[in-house]
């Protein structure tokens, strides 16, 4: 089942739920959400009215507003930059609710450039706290394509300097600290959300996924769900024993390795997309193609 939040390109504006069926969207009556839908066809209580040709529609961000957007980053090798790299636990940060676009709308990239990352995100359909994996599990009602837009040149431009303890030599000396990661993630428009939600029993199992992305139809991202360290239920897990979770949250993934020919001899955070206007297109089998267009700050100023 795929659930989705859309507008009508004449008549109601919206944004109006629906289920998306060969072809065609489905109006939810009665104002649910896509997330209470999810939950409610489930129990059987969700009220479906008229139909739509997909041609008729404009797709908006499933979740428009989440509760909390927690991302993990570094959930691959690939991301990590070896092999001989692990991870005892998930590495986390957050994405601001503000910076949610849906697709089709622009992402506004800052003249230093932006990366995309796609990731699979689990949309959290009930409250939970201190929950084990199973239970976590149980929690996720579906999943989306996010695009964890980030401006790595934020993050080098917040390094500062602090003297810390070396906990090799255990001497206190200055050192360089990495600059936080929450600017370089939080612009506005930097989090494309959809096309809609598929719902977990469609989407399982999550594991053998394609995730690509393109830019001007040129492959930039490569690789599959399979290659996530820690899977969305033990994710959401981790997070429930420090912070609840709760209904309308995203738990997003983590993002996959770089194209073959695109890296070259960069880190894994070094890249970033030409500096130029263009198409991103981002996809997970099984559950669609996200597509935004990328503009630069300084051409939306020259435009007004």
């Amino acid at each position: 089942m795929k659930v989705c939040s859309f507008s009508l390109k004449k008549g109601r504006a919206g944004p109006l739920v629906g289920l998306v069926e060969g072809g065609a969207v489905v109006e939810v009556e009665g104002g649910a959400s896509v997330v209470g839908t999810l939950v409610g066809v489930a129990e059987g209580t969700v009220p479906l009215g008229r139909r739509h040709d997909e041609d008729d529609v404009v797709f908006r961000a499933p979740v428009p507003r989440p509760g909390k957007i927690v991302a993990a980053i570094v959930n691959t090798k690939a991301m990590l930059g070896g092999d001989d790299v692990q991870l005892e636990r998930p590495r986390l940060d957050m994405k601001a609710p503000s910076t949610v676009i849906g697709p089709g709308d622009t992402i506004v990239a800052p003249a230093a450039g932006i990366r995309p990352e796609v990731e699979l995100a689990a949309v959290v359909g009930r409250t939970i706290s201190r929950a084990s994996t199973k239970e976590a599990e149980r929690a996720i009602v579906g999943y989306t394509v996010l695009n964890d837009v980030t401006a790595p040149q934020d993050s080098r431009d917040d390094a500062y300097e602090a003297y810390r303890r070396d906990p090799k030599s255990g001497k206190i000396e200055k050192r360089t600290m990495r600059g936080p990661l929450f600017r370089s993630k939080n612009h506005d428009t930097f989090c494309p959300l959809g096309p809609w939600v598929v719902s977990s029993d469609e989407f399982a199992p999550v594991s053998g996924r394609k995730m690509t992305t393109r830019f001007e139809g040129r492959p930039v991202q490569e690789g599959s769900t399979s290659e996530y360290l820690f899977s969305p239920a033990e994710i959401a897990s981790y997070v429930s024993g420090f912070l609840s979770l709760e209904p309308g949250d995203l738990v997003s993934c983590g993002s996959v390795g770089w194209a073959p020919d695109i890296l070259g001899k960069m880190d894994p955070t070094e890249f970033v997309l030409p500096r130029e206007a263009g198409s991103l297109e981002l996809e997970i089998e099984g559950i669609g193609r996200l597509t935004n267009p990328v503009s630069t700050r300084a051409a939306v100023g020259a435009h007004g």
